[in-house]
């Protein structure tokens, strides 16, 4: 591994990526106070800007004196049971900078990935530690054209990424992670990483003063600052970077700057797709019946789960969950239960509920409305992840924040919400996701970790074709994979067969082809199969599946899905319900030119002969 680490006039140094493409490069100014900028092949990505935190004992944004420095290398490979990959290699070159103020300590730690860097504060010493602000800057370039793709920050994350430009963003509030296209120089995603109870999560601001600045702010619901104890450090401030999106899309960055794995034993955490009423039937959870009957569906299909959503502890429920487990059981499917995190809030209540729900034989627990960032907040997110690990249940998070890579400290927190999703469809006064948002998602949310969007909705008008939809069954990866329709729906459709052939785990990822808002088009593999999925936005197009990752030695049987097309759907609006099915033989010298409808998609599943 190359590693470049030099001392630079005036007090300065510069962190290099082990391919040398990025440099990070770290200033100390005359009056103390700590600065960056991130080249990427000698283009300017993130331009000087401040560094430093202030807590009650020290203001560490100036006055700061160097040290010493301590240079090592990150060099480690982990596997997790689910995710845009099975293998994960963490491989880096970092830098701790300490720094002395009144005989009070800083250390500054930074990594450079080949594809982005991090960086965090670190504080030691012991005892109580109140952190006040953490005002850290991200300085966009301000020669080049700069796209950004943002979100107006709110407590569950259920907005679009809209695009626009820095100079005219004026929300007070911006949600991570926020997507950048900076010139021809490449691609930036910034977010955060490993975020837990010590902290509150974070967001953004758009500087009143600097031109193209943001700033770090703690979350608009944090009510103070943020108390906690020495030896202490913050949650990574991280940039993914890229010459193209793909880089983008396949980092596992945010994963390999979390602690390892706490789960020795992961037989117990299965990925899988799972049925779920309450989309369709948001009565069905109280109906014992009406839950046999997706249990059944989840055996045909030969999904892993059913989950019994909100309703099935009332008091006129008739849902008999004890004894739906011991029939799903006997199908060979496993029940998941919802319940409001306020239920399970306090340490006490939480082992008693989960301890109980565990000995019924439960699966997993979709925890609901947590709606905050908060340190007390992401506190009670830590609590029921460990209660949760020790009864060996999988959780899925709902009106969360997004994640931070979390999974890889403890991969049975299988998904979350996060997203605006297809709930929303469900109320036909909304607007729910539509294509351009869903050809958006997967260079932002979905990047950062497991997205619990319940795509593949066909019995309601969501504006897009059911190919399209179909399609969101590969291209938005969720550890569970909760299908929002009804049996109906899904026995109606074209798509059935592929619906119980597509995976919920990924050996591997690739961005085939894509541009926020516009089209993506993105290939799977789970084993020795690959699944491809396409969608659009707007006014169709012709998607090109280049099938140069296939195995070289190979051939394939090629299943292509794909929406019916009338002879006026060149410029009519309209929305296909049809889906044709071909088969084709391939191999990786082929590529494949599939005409998409406007807002309409693909899939292909690829299985070796």
């Amino acid at each position: 591994m190359k590693q470049s680490i030099d001392i630079m006039p005036k007090q300065s140094w510069v962190l290099s990526s082990p391919d040398s493409s990025l440099q990070f490069q770290i200033e100390l100014s005359e009056e103390g106070t700590l600065y960056y900028n991130v080249l990427k092949e000698k283009s300017m990505i993130l331009d000087r800007a401040p560094l430093g935190i202030v807590t009650t004992e020290a203001d560490f944004t100036k006055g700061l004196a160097f040290v010493r420095k301590v240079s090592s290398e990150v060099n480690d490979d982990y596997t997790l049971p689910h995710g845009k990959t099975k293998h994960y290699e963490n491989r880096a070159n970092e830098l701790t900078l300490f720094f002395g103020k009144n005989g009070q300590e800083l250390q500054f730690i930074c990594r450079a990935y080949n594809d982005g860097i991090a960086f965090r504060y670190q504080l030691a010493g012991s005892g109580e530690l109140v952190i006040t602000a953490e005002p850290t800057g991200f300085v966009l370039p301000q020669e080049p054209l700069i796209n950004v793709w943002s979100q107006k920050w709110m407590e569950c994350y259920e907005r679009t990424y809209d695009l626009g430009m820095l100079e005219t963003m004026d929300e007070s509030d911006y949600a991570f992670p926020m997507l950048f296209q900076v010139g021809n120089a490449g691609w930036v995603l910034l977010t955060e990483a490993a975020v837990y109870g010590t902290y509150c999560a974070a967001h953004l601001k758009v500087s009143g003063e600097k031109a193209r600045t943001l700033e770090l702010a703690f979350a608009p619901d944090q009510p103070g600052p943020n108390v906690t104890s020495a030896p202490f450090a913050t949650p990574w401030r991280t940039a993914i970077i890229g010459s193209t999106l793909a880089t983008i899309v396949e980092s596992t960055l945010v994963f390999n700057l979390n602690p390892a794995s706490e789960v020795e034993d992961m037989s117990w955490i299965r990925p899988g797709r799972s049925a779920w009423s309450w989309h369709s039937d948001s009565q069905s959870c109280k109906d014992h019946q009406k839950q046999v009957q997706f249990v059944d569906f989840a055996a045909e299909m030969g999904w892993e789960y059913s989950l019994v959503d909100g309703g099935w502890d009332r008091e006129e429920s008739t849902t008999d969950v004890p004894e739906l487990i011991k029939y799903a059981e006997s199908k060979g499917v496993g029940i998941w239960l919802w319940t409001h995190y306020k239920r399970i809030k306090e340490e006490e209540e939480c082992r008693n509920s989960l301890e109980l729900w565990a000995s019924w034989g439960i699966k997993g627990i979709k925890v609901d409305f947590f709606d905050s960032d908060s340190q007390e907040r992401i506190q009670v997110y830590d609590m029921i992840a460990n209660v949760a690990l020790e009864n060996k249940l999988m959780i899925n998070y709902h009106g969360s924040t997004k994640p931070s890579g979390e999974q890889r400290r403890w991969p049975h927190v299988m998904t979350r919400e996060g997203i605006f999703g297809a709930e929303y469809w469900k109320n036909d006064l909304n607007e729910g996701p539509n294509a351009t948002h869903n050809c958006t998602v997967p260079f932002t949310r979905n990047v950062v970790g497991a997205m619990d969007y319940t795509p593949v909705t066909l019995s309601r008008v969501t504006r897009t074709g059911h190919g399209h939809q179909l399609a969101l069954s590969v291209i938005f990866e969720s550890a569970v994979q909760n299908f929002a329709d009804s049996i109906e729906a899904y026995n109606e459709s074209g798509g059935k067969l592929f619906l119980s052939q597509v995976p919920a785990a990924w050996d591997q990822t690739l961005l085939l082809e894509g541009y926020p808002g516009r089209y993506v088009t993105m290939a799977r593999r789970n084993g020795d199969d690959w699944y491809i999925g396409a969608i659009c936005a707007a006014g169709g197009r012709t998607c090109h599946v280049d099938l140069r990752f296939l195995d070289r030695e190979a051939s394939y049987r090629a299943e292509i899905y794909e929406e019916v097309f009338g002879p006026l759907d060149h410029y009519r609006f309209k929305h296909s319900t049809d889906i044709t099915v071909r088969t084709d033989i391939v191999t990786h010298a082929d590529t494949l030119h599939l005409p998409l409808r406007v807002n309409g998609g693909a899939v292909i599943r690829l299985t070796k002969i």
